[in-house]
């Protein structure tokens, strides 16, 4: 129906003779001559018309009309003159003189204004056509700016809610009764609901545990119309049932137009991860702080242990040789974010280097010691392993048999044992040495297991019990 109107117009207005309407308007002279032309054309068509005419004054109209048509009112008025005058001569008698033919007057009387009627007519038609084909075009302009606004405004509408929808963070949007009015999928998805199950349904409908704490913070939002940012909100969802979760979230008053809130919105980030990576990091830190204290006391204890041993190379030698120790067991516990150590890497770092072959229990390859045995065990193998191949049976050829069995002792989880043979013989010192002491002070103190420690004939016996309360 609109094209049609519109084709119509064009049709109109826009082509000829319409097209030539007030198109010599602002030009007087052009205008002048063309009313000139279009009266004396007039003259013509009445003189043709013979005497008397039926209807004189008839042929002076259309050159009025048209003059004003193309030229306005100048253009128009002039011709009006033109004619006024001519039809005046065409009263006159033809024998001479001024006397005017019967009725002469009073078709004066009436051509004269009637002539001026027209012509305001007609220029106010013109003119009003023009207007009304002006304010068409602005209008057609006006409407093709606002389509095209409208079009661009929908495309930022549309990327906006792509943007929206896709975001990685949860969005919400609440009314002032707490109901979904909307939502992303990513805050839908931490909800454990599609996005079309939230829409009208109240918040404690779906997550009754996060009422609790939510419900309050929300409220204030509402009532006072304050931003909460930075929000910790922590419960289930049954998107993860039985699975205490964290959210950081920003909870902002909306208004409507008439400055009125009518709702809340929400940002929302899940932190859980972060939360427990952060409290990993403390426990870790603090952890990580008790060790070196650890260590350091360890350290400062052997110094102690053996700053009466032996000369100064031999004390330096011992001393670091046990400091590597504790050093590759703590590279270990480093590695496995201080969760623990395996005892089979603990026993190839130590007794792996001299040769020493450890028969294993299938179960013991997988047992892990906790942090605070792993060290004590290192420094046991390290001690046992080191007097063996300075005085025991790994200086002469010697060898030196290790098992480690799995127990099912409620207390007891494995048995270490050491046992040497083919070297020198051995008989019991009077005192016990630092290494002997070293030994029984990490067994005891360290794992928290026995230690049975005998300087046999044949060779040194040692066997370790470790408590299921050593391991990780």
């Amino acid at each position: 129906m609109a094209s049609d109107r519109r084709q119509r117009e064009t049709q109109l207005f826009g082509h000829w003779p319409f097209s030539l309407c007030h198109a010599l308007l602002g030009r007087p002279i052009p205008g002048i001559a063309t009313a000139l032309l279009l009266v004396g054309t007039a003259l013509g068509v009445r003189l043709m018309m013979g005497d008397p005419a039926p209807a004189p004054l008839l042929a002076y109209y259309p050159a009025i009309v048209i003059a004003t048509f193309l030229g306005g009112r100048i253009a128009g008025y002039s011709a009006t003159v033109l004619a006024w005058v001519l039809a005046w001569y065409m009263f006159v008698r033809p024998s001479g003189g001024v006397e005017l033919r019967d009725g002469a007057g009073i078709a004066l009387l009436v051509f004269v204004p009637s002539t001026v009627i027209v012509l305001e007519v007609v220029h106010a038609l013109c003119t009003s056509a023009m207007d009304l084909i002006a304010a068409k075009q602005h209008l057609e302009r006006d409407g093709e700016w606002q389509a095209e606004q409208r079009a661009h405004l929908l495309g930022v509408i549309d990327e906006l809610q792509a943007i929206y929808d896709e975001a990685p963070v949860g969005l919400g949007l609440l009314d002032a009764d707490l109901r979904f009015a909307r939502i992303n999928s990513a805050l839908a998805e931490m909800n454990g609901f599609t996005p079309e199950d939230h829409i009208g349904r109240n918040v404690w409908d779906l997550l009754p545990d996060l009422r609790a704490s939510a419900e309050p913070l929300l409220r204030t939002v509402l009532e006072g119309g304050e931003v909460m940012r930075g929000v910790e909100i922590s419960g289930e969802t049954p998107a993860r049932p039985g699975v205490k979760r964290t959210w950081s979230e920003v909870f902002y008053p909306v208004h409507g137009p008439d400055g009125q809130r009518r709702g809340v919105g929400i940002f929302c980030v899940e932190i859980t991860d972060l939360k427990q990576a952060r409290e990993r990091e403390d426990l870790l830190t603090r952890e990580v702080d008790h060790r070196a204290k650890n260590l350091l006391a360890v350290v400062q204890s052997i110094v102690q242990m053996m700053k009466a041993q032996g000369s100064v190379a031999e004390f330096k030698e011992a001393l670091i040789g046990r400091i590597a120790a504790i050093s590759r067991a703590h590279s270990h516990l480093s590695e496995n974010r201080w969760d623990g150590v395996k005892l089979q890497a603990l026993i190839a770092d130590e007794l792996t280097p001299y040769g020493i072959a450890v028969d294993l229990d299938p179960v013991v390859n997988d047992l892990v010691l906790k942090s605070s045995t792993a060290q004590a065990m290192a420094m046991v193998l390290h001690e046992l392993a080191t007097n063996s191949a300075k005085y025991g049976a790994l200086s002469a050829n010697g060898s030196v048999e290790v098992l480690c069995r799995a127990t099912a002792l409620e207390e007891e989880a494995l048995v270490m044992q050491w046992r040497e043979s083919g070297g020198p013989s051995v008989t019991a010192p009077k005192s016990r040495g630092f290494g002997t002491r070293l030994i029984e002070r990490s067994v005891t103190h360290g794992i928290g297991g026995k230690l049975d420690y005998r300087f046999l004939p044949e060779g040194v016996f040692c066997r370790i019990s470790i408590p299921r309360s050593a391991l990780g």
